[in-house]
């Protein structure tokens, strides 16, 4: 989840597109119906085009906060808003809806708000405020009106600062609650997989190594065949100490089965780190390609330390002549150097 309160409320996909677009419309409307109550109708005009302007800068897609440049562009159009319309009211005294640019001047504040850039929303706004003071102060709607104008709107910006840093404060509550969660999931997925892991390990150690214990234990004499295997099922429990990543049923069976031809094996797991499923794979499928190809010398396969390029590398002797296989990350298949 975007921790974000701008992503919650959807200010930049199609759905605050239409909430500005719906404003802008019916701020046009009430805008269109009140131009004969303007000294200028066409800065009325001029004004409501750049409304549009700053609503469009607004649906731009980006990262909370809100892009710096843009969020200065939308605060001086405001500012310029405030400008050309303050002192071109017919009628100061009531002029009815044809100061309509207060309210939007503070809705598009409030989206800049919202949007994370509350510090420059409410600087913007002391800027709107003073020139709606001095129009006031200026004209015949005279400094009370205007001081009633600015505390109306003001009112409207602080409810929404809170309501942003209340929903801020949840976002992150949420984000906080569900992160833990993924974390105690992953937490139960690990001990699942590492129960099942030993399950398995278990399993095929009381597979391979029980016949050889209770063969021990008999007064038999012990056949060449029979202390060979018991070198062999050595070898692969010395595997499962010191090349845990190498456990796989896959390699030990193909190991067992190299060793039994005369191959010498040497695995070896310096990692200290699980794989992901994808690199396990690969690295199995280069070990076990390996060990079938080699028909005599040694095989040696290391897994890398935690952090590096190389996940393992398999070295092949084969009485002087040498080949090197490294298994690079995900991105590159395994690279042959001789």
């Amino acid at each position: 989840m975007n921790g974000s309160f701008t992503a919650i409320l959807r200010l930049e996909d199609g759905r605050g597109r239409v909430i500005l677009i719906m404003y802008g419309l019916a701020t046009t409307l009430v805008a269109s119906i009140n131009l004969t109550g303007l000294v200028k109708p066409v800065l009325g005009i001029v004004a409501l085009t750049l409304l549009w302007i700053a609503l469009a800068l607004l649906t731009f897609p980006g990262a909370e906060p809100y892009g710096i440049v843009s969020t200065f562009a939308v605060v001086g159009l405001v500012i310029v808003i405030t400008l050309i319309s303050s002192w071109n009211l017919a009628d100061p005294t009531h002029p009815v809806y044809a100061n309509w640019h207060l309210g939007a001047s503070t809705f598009v504040l409030l989206v800049v708000l919202l949007r994370g850039r509350r510090l420059i929303a409410w600087t913007a706004f002391t800027t709107f405020a003073s020139i709606t003071l001095l129009a006031s102060a200026t004209t015949a709607r005279g400094i009370g009106e205007g001081i009633n104008d600015v505390l109306r709107q003001a009112a409207t910006l602080f409810i929404g600062t809170l309501f942003a840093l209340i929903l801020s404060r949840t976002s992150r509550i949420i984000t906080a609650l569900q992160e833990a969660q993924l974390r105690r999931r992953a937490a139960e997925a690990a001990i699942v997989a590492t129960t099942k892991e030993r399950a398995v390990q278990n399993a095929r150690l009381d597979r391979v190594a029980r016949p050889a214990l209770e063969r021990i234990l008999g007064d038999a004499p012990f056949s060449p065949r029979e202390l060979g295997e018991f070198v062999l099922l050595e070898a692969a429990l010395r595997d499962s100490i010191r090349a845990a990543g190498f456990s796989s049923e896959l390699i030990a069976t193909e190991a067992w089965h190299a060793r039994a031809r005369g191959l010498q094996v040497i695995l070896l797991d310096d990692r200290g780190a699980e794989l992901a499923d994808d690199d396990r794979q690969r690295v199995e499928d280069a070990v076990i390609a390996e060990l079938r190809a080699t028909t005599y010398g040694t095989v040696t396969a290391r897994l890398s330390p935690a952090g590096r390029s190389d996940i393992a590398t398999i070295v092949v002797d084969e009485v002087g002549q040498y080949r090197r296989i490294v298994v690079e990350d995900q991105s590159d298949p395994p690279v042959a150097a001789n």
